[in-house]
């Protein structure tokens, strides 16, 4: 399942140096800006270096949108060699490390995305926002938080089918957590859970079906909200032949507008 969160990016407390006089942001000027920092990459085509990977602007949704991977360092803990020879057992410590990747979607109006494949991936996400903002920008984190996710769960262009609340609050109920599904099936009778604790406690979670048009033809694709991390997930394959990234920059101008 894929995974993407957003940012704002501002330059307000430095020079203006990547604004065009429309306000919108010279993608021109932030690619240069990466391909001045790129990572290490040798002749096998290992990357060994942190710093950006092939920065593309392309145009998703209507937006111009710039391109590109960022890598880190990876550490995945100590491991341990076991051998035996001549009487003699040695045990022998050694770190096992790797450059990992995310990739990178800056739009021309200064939304940053960073998407991961995978949770391996997502370690390197605060490394590389630290490098897009090494490129002269603050970062300002799109939140959602529990209004968001209930804007969302009200919001008819959407179908929700799952949640889950934290800091349960109901006089005379010892609850603190409730996580619910409901069944999109049945329209008549409504979910007791959400009726009895919706009222009640922070939204953490939310689930829903997002429909998308593409090549004619509209489906609807699940998306899972989670304030924790802030992270949003999909499942990337309900998109068949339609483009991923197209539908990330789509999904968060739904976001942005809810």
């Amino acid at each position: 399942m894929s995974s993407f969160t957003i940012y704002k990016l501002s330059t307000a407390e430095q020079l203006d140096l990547f604004y065009t006089t429309d306000g919108k942001l010279n993608l021109e000027e932030v690619s240069r800006a990466m391909n001045e920092n790129v990572a290490t990459i040798g002749k096998d085509g290992k990357i060994s270096g942190e710093g950006f990977i092939n920065p593309t602007i392309t145009n998703r949704s209507g937006i111009s949108v710039l391109e590109a991977f960022g890598t880190d360092l990876v550490n995945l803990g100590n491991y341990f060699d076991t051998t035996f020879h001549e009487d003699n057992v040695t045990i022998t410590e050694s770190q096992y490390t790797f450059y990992s990747k995310s990739r990178i979607l800056i739009t021309e109006n200064s939304d940053l995305i960073l998407k991961f494949d995978n949770s391996t991936e997502e370690k390197v996400k605060g490394k590389v926002k630290a490098l897009v903002e090494g490129l002269g920008f603050e970062t300002i984190l799109f939140k959602l938080d529990d209004s968001l996710l209930r804007r969302i769960q009200n919001n008819n262009d959407f179908t929700w089918s799952a949640a889950k609340l934290d800091r349960v609050d109901k006089d005379g109920d010892k609850t603190t957590k409730v996580s619910y599904e409901i069944d999109l099936a049945d329209d008549v009778h409504p979910s007791e859970v959400d009726e009895a604790y919706r009222q009640y406690g922070k939204m953490s979670h939310l689930k829903f079906e997002a429909p998308y048009e593409s090549a004619g033809s509209t489906t609807n694709i699940t998306v899972s909200l989670y304030n924790n991390g802030h992270r949003v997930f999909f499942e990337e394959q309900e998109l068949g032949i339609s483009n991923v990234h197209d539908f990330i920059v789509y999904l968060m101008n739904k976001l942005n507008e809810v």
